[in-house]
């Protein structure tokens, strides 16, 4: 299983944004990370080559290939840097997310 090592920080311009970086360049696999999401009963919202975007009724995830993760709670009072890492470790959990060349689209 692949757990990779990320850090989580709030954007200092928006208090609803946290910003999620993985310390892994290697690109996300598309097909992993879209069953993953469907599982914890995300919706997909739109897709890139580069990008897929994707919301709960908690929370709308811009996952970026480079490794990057913007994370828009919808109700940012009771979110701390804890609850997103719990989040991102969530959807590695389930199963293990695959790492290739593929793009998100």
């Amino acid at each position: 299983m692949i757990k990779p090592k990320f850090s989580v920080t709030r954007c200092p311009n928006n208090p609803q944004r946290w910003n999620v970086y993985f310390n892994n360049s290697t690109p996300f696999d598309s097909q992993s990370i879209r069953k993953k999401l469907e599982k914890k009963q995300f919706q997909v919202l739109a897709t890139t080559p580069n990008i897929l975007v994707v919301r709960s009724k908690e929370a709308r995830l811009t996952w970026h290939i480079e490794g990057l993760i913007q994370v828009d709670i919808y109700n940012h009072s009771s979110y701390d840097v804890k609850d997103i890492e719990h989040l991102i470790k969530d959807i590695f959990d389930v199963d293990s997310v695959k790492f290739s060349g593929e793009s998100l689209g």
